[in-house]
Order: structure tokens, then sequence, then C-alpha cells
């Protein structure tokens, strides 16, 4: 196992420590004094997403990270794994889960310090694929997926997947339906299908291993890291293709009969570079929060116009798009006047207000709020999330880096980049009761649609 970089986080005394394990496999250990706990993450770039690369019908990720879950070689039902799971008053528990997303599949264990070497041992016994084993549990994890999916409620619409359907210039069909496949597909899923999907995803380049714990890492840990290491093939697969995004301003829709309020979400695509650029980061947020603070006290406090406003980041399914954007729900009744105030809000009072006093009061209030974050010391989740950016080709986010740029940056840096965000072409996002071409109308008849007048 070889170091390859490490740092103390100086705002939560976190030290990062980045190693490669001698298969190749990128191990991420975040030593944190303020935790009595062990969490740990294997995190494979094997979502969804990539069913259609490996020819696979959809579903077959989802299904795979629940095949893994089951009885095994080690463990030859769901008892014994029940048991050595569970704690007792000389033993501590462990929690075991597993996710898919439309990039990676995770498998999260939690436990006490004391319960370190147990986990890393049910951690062991996970990355394997036993076909004859597996064969048998196919019908019974089938019937419980299906379950599964039907009891799945309609979703709140999440305004950067809608999004997907109209921004972009080549369909992305692996960035569409649900996860968890759509029933006919699941009940096409061979055992054969699961195994393409593991021997050709679970590669070494395209897994991370994270862990969180007080101290540092002992030799037998280390040993039992490099074991599980092994189960995993050299090598990596494909990426996402490359996608083109239509740079022009564009609308979507999506008519609800059922929806008692309007939702409207602008958003803003902008190129990403490989490594951080902290003070953009630092800016983007910082602007996000402007806006944000702006509708929330004039448009909602005192015109009442929304019921809430908020703005959103999100990263990129290409790898190569960030998204910075912002949403609110009001009535429809309302929209006419909101769009109208927002515009204003956006375009004129957010530089007015940046040479005022009051200006100067939310600045250093914002300021302190990501210099100092009021968060608790402790984060199960720290470890999962520190390593997805190395799973997407970015260095490990720095927090030093990040406010030390904080701490330079002016109300006029903030201006000038709010003039440059500004100029970018939005795509717009809505929901409600009322049809297609009526959203669209009010859309192009607000001073928004006057402003980009190529609306579609």
């Amino acid at each position: 196992m070889k170091l390859l970089s490490q740092f103390e986080n100086k705002y939560n005394n976190i030290t990062y420590k980045l190693y490669q394990l001698d298969n190749g496999i990128k191990f991420l250990h975040l030593v944190n004094p303020a935790t009595i706990d062990t969490d740990f993450a294997i995190i494979v770039k094997a979502g969804s997403a990539f069913e259609e690369k490996e020819n696979v019908p959809k579903g077959t990720a989802h299904f795979l990270e629940h095949m893994i879950l089951n009885p095994n070689s080690t463990f030859k039902n769901r008892e014994e794994i029940d048991r050595f799971e569970q704690g007792n008053s000389q033993k501590a528990g462990l929690d075991m889960n597993a996710y898919t997303s439309r990039k990676n599949i995770y498998f999260v264990g939690h436990t006490n310090e004391k319960g370190t070497d147990r986990l890393l041992e049910r951690i062991d016994s996970l990355i394997q694929f036993p076909k004859d084993i597996f064969k048998k549990h196919m019908k019974k994890e089938c019937a419980v997926i299906i379950a599964e999916k039907s009891r799945k409620q309609k979703k709140d619409k999440d305004p950067y997947l809608l999004s997907l359907e109209f921004l972009f210039k080549d369909p992305l069909p692996e960035f569409t339906g649900d996860v968890l496949g759509e029933i006919e597909d699941i009940k096409k899923i061979k055992i054969e299908d699961l195994e393409k999907y593991f021997k050709n995803r679970f590669k070494t380049g395209n897994t991370v291993f994270a862990l969180q714990t007080e101290k540092d890492i002992t030799i037998e840990m280390e040993k039992r890291l490099e074991k599980i290491s092994k189960y995993f093939e050299k090598g990596e697969s494909d990426l996402f293709r490359k996608i083109s995004l239509k740079n022009e301003y564009r609308i979507g829709t999506f008519t609800d009969e059922r929806a008692n309020g309007f939702f409207f979400s602008l958003i803003y695509f902008k190129k990403e570079p490989v490594k951080y650029d902290y003070k953009d980061l630092a800016l983007s947020k910082l602007s996000n929060n402007l806006i944000s603070w702006l509708a929330f006290n004039k448009l909602r406090e005192e015109m009442g116009l929304i019921y809430d406003f908020s703005g959103f980041n999100t990263s990129s399914t290409s790898y190569e798009y960030s998204i910075n954007g912002f949403k609110f729900t009001t009535e429809n009744q309302k929209i006419t006047k909101m769009l109208k105030e927002l515009d204003n809000l956006m375009y004129v009072e957010s530089f007015k207000f940046l040479k005022t006093e009051q200006g100067r009061e939310w600045f250093d209030d914002a300021m302190s709020n990501y210099i100092y974050p009021r968060t608790t010391k402790f984060d199960p989740e720290i470890a999962e999330n520190s390593v997805v950016s190395l799973l997407e080709g970015n260095e490990i986010y720095n927090h030093n880096l990040f406010v030390d740029e904080m701490k330079k940056i002016t109300l006029s840096d903030i201006e000038r980049y709010l003039k440059r965000f500004l100029k970018i072409p939005p795509h717009i996002w809505m929901e409600s009761d009322m049809s297609d071409i009526d959203m669209r109308k009010i859309v192009k008849k607000s001073p928004l649609g006057k402003r980009y007048n190529n609306v579609i």
C-alpha cells in the first residue's frame, strides 16, 4: 500500500490520506478524532447508466447490488448473516447497506471502532460472485425487487434528471427511466447478465475504498484491505460517452393535473474543469446564496409571491458539466408577477444590494457560514462523499483551499461573477396543471423570455 497524498482539514481536524493498494485500487482513509465509529464504503462505477453499454437489461445494476448482499459462499443463508452482524455485550453490531444510482453502486458499512475487524470481514465476504449460489436465489430476489418497484411512489421531479430529455443534442437513454428498471425488464434479467456486469464493471480502475476511523489503520487492517481489493480484476471500463449540450435557451414542461401549484426552475450549465477551481466555487456559492437570500426575503416574506425559493448545485452525468440553478413554487395566478419580480431582482436589485450597508452585512454573514460551518464534527457520510470526485477524475476536495479563496473574495468579485453568470442562457423546467402551451406563453411574455428571444 502506497501513500499518494495527505492533508489535514484545519476546520474539522480530519486528516485525509489517499493510498493506492497493491492491485491499483485507490483507498481514502479519513482519520477523525471526533468519532468512535468505523465507516467503510466501496464505491464502484457500475450504476444503471452503464447497462446499455454492457448490453444488459435495465435494472441489472440494481439487481446485482441486491444479490451481492445475499447469502454467498461465506454465509450460507440470511440467518447466518444476521447472527454475524448482530451485536451483544461482548461485541459491537454491524450495519450493512447498499444502493444503486445512475453512476455508481455503493456498499456501505458502519460499526463502533471495536467492531472494525468484523466489519472488514463482512465486507470481505461481499465482493464475490458465487454463480451457483446466486442462481438459486434469483427467483426470490426478483420477486423482492418487483415488490420494491411496485411500492415506489411518484417522486418529486428532479430538475436535473428531467431536464435531460430536452437539454442535450443527443438522446440519453442511459439516464432516463427508473434505476430499478421496469417490471418487464427485471423479469428478463438472467444470471449470465449479472455475471457479465460484475466481471466488466467491478474493476480496479472503477473502484474506490473509503474508511473513516478515529485512529490510523493497523497492519492487520491493511492486510484485510489488500485481500478485499484482490477480488477486483485489474483494469478500467469505459466512462460515459461524451455528450453535447444544447446551448440555446430552452424550455421543458410537465403537465400534472393533480398539481396544486406552479413549480419553476432556472437551470444554468457550466463546463467543469478536472481540477477544482476553488475561487470559482466560492463565488458560485456566494452568488447562489445572494439570489436565494434576496428572493426569500423580498418575494416570499414581503410580497407573498412564493411558497419557497432555493438554489441547487448538481454534478453532471457526463463528468463535463455542473448545474447551478434556482427553483421555487408559487400559485398559478401569481406566476406572471413572480417572473417579473424575479427578473428585476436578479438583473437589477441584486447589484444595487451589493452596494448597500445591508449588502455588506449579508456578505460578512454568508462568508462566515462557509469559513466556520456550524455542523457536527462527525458525519458518517464524509468518507463516502469524499471519494466520488476521485471516480469522476477530480482530486479530493480540500476545504482549506476553498476557505483560502473565500477569504480573498470582495463584493466587487461577486458583482463581476454575477454579470458573467447571468449572461448564460438558462434552461427552464416547469410543472403545473396548466397545458404545455399555456406555460410557454407565460414565459415568452415575461421579462425573462424577452431577454432570450429564441424561446422554443
